[in-house]
């Protein structure tokens, strides 16, 4: 690991972010919880035996039991088995929330699955009535907006990251004249920033590009049946870039890279060229390796998850609950 002044410096703080926003949230949710008798518990199901996948599951399971969320795991390998397991978790009342790991490999578009996951435990908001909220760019289930609407934690993650920083950047211009490191604008402000996204699922590419759109920044979605040649034409004109390749041999040569562009890298493999990356952009989430654990992009969404979580056990709650929760009565 290559570890030096450069590089701290240009690491993305994302544990800041989480301590700031996240841990004081959670705490008075869970107080909230513990005083109403209401015990989170969520559901993950592995669908193969992909070591992200297991990696993935055992950082959730991990990270519930620190906030006393009751973790239940299951594993399933063909179509039948996860329908009935689907099935089972929709009508237990103990369970919050459900997460399925995917791409399942049965044979059947994964959708099918996400769409048989009741929308009331859809922790990771992959189902056709989430994505189409999305769209439509409706945040909250209520005209009351006390029942938030859940996205995927992943790009609900990456957003966060851009939203939070732009905050911070403001409120140190507020009370200095002046942004962090002397750059001249903020540079976490997404509107007309020209943004290329690597990948086109639905729980990563997809979503986020209209998360992106939504905050009006000009988006550039790039996957497997682009033109590599292609690909870096439009990270090298890019504001952001975000890459979730899941192959070690793709690469984003650093000359593509542009000057003080920040960089989200998502892959398990690494989609930039380490450590020359570091001499290009601004700032970056590096590949997860290259940071310590808390630090990660992992974190982000696996705070965000629970926030999913947090978000279906609150949509039953009656609105007067909801209002003492956020202290409004």
């Amino acid at each position: 690991m290559f570890i030096n002044e450069e590089f701290n410096r240009k690491v993305l703080n994302i544990r800041h972010l989480i301590e700031k926003f996240d841990v004081p949230n959670f705490e008075c949710t869970r107080l909230f919880y513990d005083q109403n008798n209401i015990h989170p518990c969520l559901a993950v199901v592995l669908t193969n035996d992909d070591v992200g996948c297991i990696s993935y599951t055992k950082g959730i399971k991990n990270f519930c039991n620190s906030l006393a969320i009751k973790f239940k795991q299951y594993s399933v390998s063909d179509a039948k088995s996860l329908e009935e397991i689907i099935y089972n978790l929709n009508n237990d009342d103990e369970v919050h929330g459900i997460l399925i790991m995917y791409p399942t490999g049965y044979g059947l578009k994964d959708t099918i699955f996400m769409n048989l996951v009741s929308p009331e435990k859809d922790v990771e908001g992959l189902s056709y009535s989430y994505l189409g909220y999305l769209v439509q760019f409706e945040k909250f289930l209520d005209a009351e907006q006390l029942r938030k609407l859940v996205i995927p934690p992943t790009a609900k993650g990456i957003l966060s990251i851009f939203k939070r920083f732009y905050i911070d950047f403001e409120d140190f211009y507020n009370q200095r004249g002046f942004y962090p490191e002397n750059v001249e604008n903020n540079p976490f402000e997404l509107e007309g920033k020209r943004v290329t996204i690597i990948n086109d699922s639905l729980a990563v590419g997809r979503s986020l590009a209209l998360m992106l759109l939504n905050e009006n920044a000009y988006v550039q979605i790039c996957h497997q049946y682009t033109p590599f040649e292609k690909t870096l034409e439009s990270v090298s004109l890019s504001d952001i870039v975000i890459s979730a390749v899941p192959s070690g041999k793709f690469k984003i040569p650093t000359k593509y890279v542009p000057q003080n562009s920040i960089l989200i890298d998502i892959s398990f493999e690494g989609n930039f060229d380490y450590p020359s990356v570091f001499e290009k952009c601004y700032k970056i989430a590096p590949r997860w390796d290259l940071v310590e654990k808390g630090n990660r992009i992992n974190d982000m969404t696996l705070n965000r998850l629970v926030s999913n979580l947090f978000y279906l056990i609150n949509s039953k709650l009656p609105e007067e609950e909801l209002l003492k929760m956020k202290g409004k009565i």
